[in-house]
């Protein structure tokens, strides 16, 4: 077994699921080949992370969940308070104490009923973080840029084939670049923002998913008298940039300091960056939950 595949197998085996009204052992878990996410790629879910071992931001990740669920026509089978029930006590049957990644699904189920899903399958994914390489950090990651919109933008579904098809196994990039018509939107998992002249540019919610951490970055920035513009910067505007950097709930707030073949800056992380990734930790006791 490579030390990849030991150390999957590990993270599997200290996970859990919520799956079926039970909290089962995630190699236990199961769904059946007639669900719509196996058969179409149907579905939504969400992503969210625990800082001593309480969620963060919980109440915008589950708003987020129940809107993707509307906007795809899914009624999910339980409310927003039971589903935070479920996800608190989850948290409390992981062993140890380490911070916990939860990651609640909303499937198909077995029925298209003319664009509609009547008997979608909620499941609940509990498993150790893992932390990102320092290297990422100290270093800056470079990201792919792929020519073509991110599909349903306002939605978080379970479609990543398109970036994961772009990378194609090539480890020099961390992430795809959703850059349609030259235009930088979003990363396949993240927000991007931008250190263009003393202005940090991020695209708008018009075009994004609407990430929980963006509006945390931007609401630190603001505080912290950043210039800010909501607007989608260009590919061209590389050459002004003086930083890049993406923000997720686990990647938190991470430089970037290569795009395809076009360094940003200098090529190495900056002190934006830097400064906005050490108030995001400061602050993150005011958006537990």
């Amino acid at each position: 077994m490579t030390e990849t595949n030991q150390f999957l197998s590990e993270v599997i085996s200290m996970s859990i699921c919520y799956l079926n009204g039970s909290y089962v052992p995630l190699r236990e878990a199961c769904l059946p080949v007639t669900d719509l996410a196996i058969q179409r790629g149907i579905g939504v879910f969400d992503s969210l992370r625990t800082y001593g071992r309480r969620p963060f931001a919980l109440t915008p990740h589950l708003e987020r969940f129940f809107a993707s669920a509307e906007q795809v026509h899914m009624a999910p089978p339980l409310g927003m308070d039971e589903l935070r029930r479920i996800i608190r006590e989850g948290i409390s049957r992981m062993d140890g104490d380490g911070e916990v990644l939860v990651r609640p699904y909303l499937t198909g189920g077995d029925e298209n009923r003319n664009g509609t899903f009547p008997s979608p399958r909620l499941f609940v994914l509990f498993e150790p973080v893992r932390r990102f390489d320092d290297r990422c950090y100290q270093e800056g990651v470079t990201l792919l840029p792929l020519p073509q919109p991110r599909p349903h933008p306002s939605v978080k579904t379970i479609d990543y084939l398109a970036p994961s098809v772009a990378k194609g196994g090539r480890a020099e990039f961390f992430e795809a670049l959703y850059c349609p018509d030259g235009e930088i939107t979003e990363a396949a998992s993240s927000s991007v923002f931008l250190a263009i002249e003393g202005v940090l540019v991020t695209a708008p919610l018009s075009r994004v998913l609407s990430s929980i951490t963006r509006q945390v970055v931007l609401t630190l920035a603001r505080e912290a008298g950043f210039s800010v513009e909501e607007r989608t910067p260009r590919l061209e505007e590389l050459r002004l940039a003086q930083e890049c950097f993406l923000a997720s709930s686990m990647k938190e707030v991470m430089p970037v300091v290569r795009i395809g073949n076009t360094l940003v800056g200098n090529g190495r992380p900056g002190p934006v960056a830097r400064h906005l990734h050490r108030l995001f930790l400061q602050n993150v006791e005011r958006w537990l939950e």
